[in-house]
């Protein structure tokens, strides 16, 4: 088997077992190069296959093919297999370094906007209520917090795990979201998309706050402290 053959062969099956593709490798440095980047190549399309992807990724995935299929459904399908994978893999990769790229405080703006009835509810949630809500994501809050909370729920956000309340106040209703799955490394207030925010670690997790104001951010983060790490 010469170079050309050894690579058409390659191409078809890295992982070859013949006696002749065995030799050659074996006998050809440069040959034996190129088989280990593609067994490489190979296995980076295994390990990014098995990423498990957010319910947003999956969804522009979804509405990208599915657009790209009433262009030229035929013509895509001719291509092949491989192609298509190919295809799929690479806007995966770049819609997921996007997602991941956003700060908690723009997901969280993000997941406000998907939840606008949070903001609309004025019956309080028992004490009860809010503590089984945390005990769903495994944490024992050390004691009720006074302020009141009409709104409490377990919400994914991307790829993170939250519970997410509102609290009423003089000023307009505060969103809490405790994210119990990622901790930033400072506290920060932020402004976006006409929201007042403020992020802050917190035990294992990260506190976020939103409101129109920032008045009782001070007096809201000091309960969720004492009631998170007492």
């Amino acid at each position: 088997m010469n170079c050309l053959e050894f690579r058409r062969q390659l191409g078809v099956d890295p992982h070859s077992a013949g006696a002749d593709f065995v030799a050659h490798r074996q006998d050809c440095a440069r040959c034996a190069e190129a088989a280990a980047r593609a067994v490489e190549f190979e296995a980076s399309l295994r390990r990014a296959l098995n990423v498990e992807p957010s319910a947003q990724l999956a969804e522009s995935i979804l509405l990208a093919q599915a657009t790209r299929q009433q262009h030229g459904r035929r013509t895509w399908l001719r291509r092949g297999g491989l192609l298509a994978m190919a295809a799929t893999l690479v806007l995966a990769i770049g819609l997921g370094m996007r997602v991941e790229a956003n700060p908690l405080s723009a997901q969280a703006v993000e997941h406000l906007r998907g939840e606008p009835d949070a903001l609309t509810s004025t019956q309080a949630v028992p004490a009860a209520t809010v503590r089984e809500a945390f005990a769903t994501r495994g944490i024992a809050l050390k004691h009720d917090i006074s302020g009141e909370v009409v709104y409490v729920g377990c919400c994914p956000m991307g790829r993170h795990l939250t519970v997410h309340m509102v609290m009423p106040g003089k000023t307009g209703p505060v969103t809490v979201i405790y994210v119990v799955d990622d901790r930033v490394k400072q506290r920060d207030n932020f402004q976006r998309e006409g929201w007042h925010g403020r992020s802050a670690p917190l035990g294992s997790g990260t506190l976020i706050l939103l409101a129109r104001d920032t008045g009782q951010f001070d007096s809201i983060e000091a309960e969720w402290r004492a009631a998170l790490q007492g």
